[in-house]
């Protein structure tokens, strides 16, 4: 079996894409803020300020993700899955509204791809042996009252 710290080529694009995205998302956000360099927004109740602080933390959800993915932690897993099944169900929202068969399947076919990449058995026991390595190393990082504690002298 491969070592607890090597990563799968999939995990690594995964986490590279979403954090590709944050930097796109945390731009787009600052320019909706009026941070940009081409000039400033008016803000004269249209809500763009509020599209502007929701896309910036919308950028900062797909950071920690993408960290996450790229650090093997088993939430950022379970997190992309459960986003994978919300692509499914908005792919079937596509489906209905274009009355398009080929739309609906494009739309579905990336969600489908990452639900089965990420429940392959493989990802998941790389995921669950570097969290329990994570665990060995750190006792403290479980929570347990009984581990948390300092050290014994």
């Amino acid at each position: 079996m491969e070592s607890a710290n090597r990563r799968p080529f999939g995990v690594l694009v995964l986490g590279a894409l979403a954090v590709a995205i944050a930097v796109v998302r945390l731009l787009v956000g600052l320019q909706l803020l009026g941070v940009g360099i081409f000039g400033d927004e008016r803000w004269d109740g249209t809500g763009v300020v509020w599209v502007g602080l929701l896309t910036i933390v919308i950028g900062a959800i797909y950071l920690a993700v993408g960290w996450s993915l790229w650090s093997m932690r088993a939430w950022a897993l379970i997190f992309t899955m459960i986003m994978a099944v919300f692509g499914l169900v908005d792919a079937m929202f596509v489906l209905i509204a274009t009355n398009s068969i080929a739309y609906g399947l494009a739309a579905a076919a990336i969600p489908a791809l990452l639900l089965w990449y990420t429940s392959r058995e493989d990802i998941r026991a790389q995921f669950a042996a570097t969290e329990s390595s994570r665990m060995y190393e750190n006792p403290q990082a479980t929570g347990d009252p009984e581990t948390s504690g300092p050290p014994p002298a």
